[in-house]
């Protein structure tokens, strides 16, 4: 709560006691009346003032102006139990804050604009570490009663699959969607999955602007993006410049050395890097590799500011292609957010909190649909049914100054489509470079650049 928030509901309850005690220190009889109507005044005085306090906190007002009215039909008096299988530990604690705040703030919203209670369980899958997700995920089924979960990272969101069809849960990832993931039944993406889709377009950039360079050093993990360091990549490089993949390093998630992969990239004298490594671990390779004097090309798959705080000014020389959120889209919705996070946060919104934010949105969505259906909102398999009978939903990505975004989610593989770049990072910002589209690996991987 920001100091002057607080000051005006100080302000408020000293309104109050000050008119309670005016009234107290009359011994008139007609003070009694006078005292009611004072301290009704004054307690409607404080009520307001807080009233007022959390509304622009949380944004509750231009909520109702996008998303229309509160009330039974927007899911008052439903209460509905959502889990979080986050990062909240270990090297990627990054992630798991920055979702956990997007979510808590879209239900904060949803709340005083008259919508559905939700309620909120976050679990710890340490950093990706598969079984404590599994165990995790079956306790908030058993004990929590969760009837919708946000999950995040490749492994453990591969790994739950049966847990939550089984239950079943109705899940969205809006972090490290994998094509493992894909088509399985009450899991949802809400990123392009990651390092596949935005993988051609950040090669095809990377000859379009250095067309001479022919051998590609690729860095990866077992996390995420295997697919893309194994064959996409490999193959999209071959089409585009008749070249080769030199170097293929493997590391683990939350690696913070990379002195070791940096020398072996400038023995073998690569033209050019794809990084599909993601965290903290982008800015320590950003760094070991500029120390060691490579000064190629170098195309990540994902930014946090984090990372970028990690690498210094050797970030300003990084490139990356994924499906970017941008805090400066005028779109209605999107301002709402910005605001109303910095007001809550004291800090500006980024792309892994965006998603999730999103995603308490989508819930709130079904949940209004399936009552205007007179099903049970809290129902999953009635959730997901209202997803597939409609998989269109507003977004704080795309729109304009007067439209809000929005976005399909796919019913058959059960990805999504968002606008995607490559971007430079200028003095650690973001700066979009060239749009690209998603392609299939048979497609020409020029075709990925937006025209």
């Amino acid at each position: 709560m920001e100091i002057n928030k607080l000051g005006k509901r100080a302000a408020a309850l000293a309104i109050a006691l000050s008119l309670t005690g005016l009234a107290a220190c009359s011994s008139s009889s007609d003070t009694t009346s006078e005292e009611s109507a004072a301290e009704t005044s004054a307690a409607e005085t404080a009520s307001e003032a807080a009233s007022e306090d959390t509304a622009t906190e949380a944004g509750g007002t231009c909520i109702n102006e996008i998303f229309g009215p509160g009330g039974e039909a927007a899911g008052e008096g439903v209460t509905l139990n959502g889990g979080m299988l986050l990062a909240m530990t270990g090297a990627g604690s990054f992630f798991g804050d920055v979702m956990s705040k997007g979510a808590q703030l879209a239900a904060d919203q949803i709340r005083e604009a008259g919508g559905m209670d939700y309620q909120i369980t976050i679990a710890d899958h340490n950093n990706g570490d598969v079984p404590t997700a599994l165990t995790e995920v079956k306790r908030m089924i058993s004990q929590d009663d969760i009837r919708v979960l946000q999950t995040s990272y490749g492994a453990p969101s591969e790994a739950i699959a049966p847990l939550i069809a089984e239950a079943p849960v109705l899940t969205l990832n809006g972090g490290g969607s994998s094509p493992g993931q894909l088509s399985k039944d009450f899991l949802w993406q809400n990123r392009m999955v990651f390092a596949e889709d935005p993988a051609a377009g950040a090669l095809a950039w990377i000859h379009q602007q250095y067309p001479d360079a022919k051998t590609l050093a690729l860095i990866g993990t077992q996390e995420n993006g295997v697919g893309v360091f194994q064959e996409t990549a490999p193959n999209a490089w071959a089409k585009l410049t008749g070249g080769e993949v030199v170097v293929a390093e493997q590391h683990n998630v939350g690696d913070t050395d990379f002195k070791g992969i940096a020398s072996k990239i400038k023995s073998a004298g690569a033209d050019a890097i794809l990084s599909v490594s993601f965290g903290d671990d982008l800015g320590y390779q950003v760094k070991a590799v500029r120390e060691a004097g490579i000064e190629v090309p170098f195309m990540g798959i994902e930014f946090t500011g984090q990372a970028a705080s990690i690498a210094g000014s050797t970030y300003d020389t990084f490139n990356f292609a994924t499906d970017f959120y941008n805090t400066e889209n005028p779109n209605p919705w999107n301002q709402c957010f910005v605001e109303a996070y910095q007001a809550k946060y004291g800090e500006d919104p980024e792309y892994y909190g965006s998603n999730y934010y999103e995603q308490v949105f989508i819930f709130w969505d079904l949940v209004k649909r399936v009552i205007a259906a007179g099903g049970d909102p809290t129902d999953p398999t009635q959730l997901q049914d209202a997803l597939i009978a409609d998989p269109n939903f507003k977004s704080v990505y795309g729109g304009s100054d007067t439209v809000v975004g929005e976005v399909t989610l796919d019913t058959n593989d059960h990805s999504i489509s968002k606008p995607m770049g490559v971007f430079s990072v200028s003095n650690g910002t973001p700066v979009l470079e060239q749009e690209i589209r998603k392609v299939s690996p048979a497609d020409d991987p020029n075709s990925a650049l937006v025209q």
